[in-house]
């Protein structure tokens, strides 16, 4: 085989393994409120993978541990298994007298999907700040560092700004 041949080959197979490599899961999306007790500040954390763990570090390199995490059940995901329904209805109305439906359902899964599309799940933590520390991150909230520790990863990301 000559070398452009060759080339065009492994070209061709490196193409072949890249289309078949999983997308990485899409990015958290994190929230942040005050809670109606003073220096309570909640961070609702949006991902595919529940949250395990999670810190707050503050600009001056303070880290906060919340005081309590939850994470809602896993949802059922789109990679689950259907199964087929049949389903019985009727109407009567006194116009148009009565009628009786039947309807089925048949699971299809997406063709031109390559991979199972998952559900997010929520993760909630509840973090008790001193008052100066509630002060700066009201402030200057882009400052903060959210941490993330999911099963088998980590991940830093920028600390949401507080809803009005």
């Amino acid at each position: 085989m000559t070398l452009p041949r060759r080339v065009s080959a492994l070209s061709l197979l490196s193409l072949l393994l890249a289309a078949c490599a999983s997308e990485p899961p899409p990015p958290p999306r994190a929230a942040a409120w005050l809670g109606s007790q003073s220096g309570r500040v909640f961070v609702r954390v949006l991902a595919v993978d529940p949250v395990e763990a999670m810190e707050l570090t503050a600009p001056d390199g303070r880290v906060f541990a919340p005081e309590s995490l939850r994470a809602e059940q896993r949802p059922r995901s789109n990679d689950e298994p259907w199964r087929p329904g049949i389903g019985l209805g009727g109407s009567v109305g006194s116009g148009s007298g009565s009628d009786i439906g039947i309807g089925i359902s048949l699971p299809m899964g997406n063709p031109f999907s390559r991979e199972p599309r998952r559900a997010a799940i929520a993760s909630e933590a509840q973090f008790p700040l001193p008052p100066e520390a509630l002060e700066i991150y009201r402030s200057r909230p882009q400052d903060w560092r959210l941490d993330l520790q999911f099963p088998g990863r980590s991940m830093g990301i920028q600390a949401p700004p507080l809803a009005p």
